[in-house]
């Protein structure tokens, strides 16, 4: 996937075989080879799994809403083998960041699929949450796609809180490329008490 920007700086081991899984997927979902070479490929990948899985398990990471870029996050994490990279920016009226995303997240031919764009305004939502001093869950995202977005494009993707409804969080933002819009999106989030927390990520979630 092209990256124009990433989520941190980290240059851990865990980074670098992010990266690198990132760019191997790049190859692979554009690759013309043979069948011996795609297989050869499929045993390797199946040896690493292999060894990497027999290490076990790293323990979750502790919740901690100022760490809203982790680094296995699905947008932005620098570990991540698939996530896009892009980092968003607080500034005065919200959050705002630039990306291009590559050919693992195609819809259309050349274009980026949809719930990509989604993906990443309710991403760019949350960040303009907690950059208000808000920890926050989406309850309603709705999406008005305007153009389509070329995939290695470099796009801008904003978003601001509007105002807020007791709990409620009223958020808008965009997609622009080229200075053109290409999606417009609004959001309602609800903020979280501290029994939401408990309830959702402490020790008994999933009971």
């Amino acid at each position: 996937m092209t990256e124009v920007a990433t989520a941190n700086h980290d240059d851990s081991a865990r980074a670098r075989l992010g990266a690198a899984l990132r760019e191997l997927l790049d190859v692979v979902v554009r690759a013309d080879a043979p069948d011996d070479v795609l297989d050869e490929a499929t045993g390797q990948l199946d040896e690493l799994r292999s060894r990497l899985a027999a290490l076990g398990q790293a323990p979750e990471q502790v919740l901690d809403f100022s760490a809203i870029r982790r680094d296995l996050s699905l947008v932005g994490g620098r570990a991540h083998p698939v996530g896009p990279q892009i980092e968003f920016v607080g500034t005065e009226h919200g959050s705002v960041g630039t990306t291009a995303i590559g050919p693992v997240f195609e819809g259309g031919p050349g274009l980026v699929h949809g719930g990509i764009l989604a993906l990443l305004l309710d991403h760019a939502m949350g960040h303009a949450a907690v950059t208000a001093g808000y920890a926050a869950m989406t309850t309603e995202l709705t999406l008005r796609f305007r153009r389509p977005v070329r995939l290695a494009r470099p796009v801008q993707v904003a978003a601001r809180l509007d105002g807020k409804t007791g709990r409620m969080l009223h958020l808008s933002g965009e997609i622009t490329v080229d200075g053109a819009t290409s999606v417009q999106a609004n959001g309602v989030f609800i903020t979280l008490t501290g029994a939401n927390v408990a309830s959702i990520f402490g020790n008994d979630r999933g009971s």
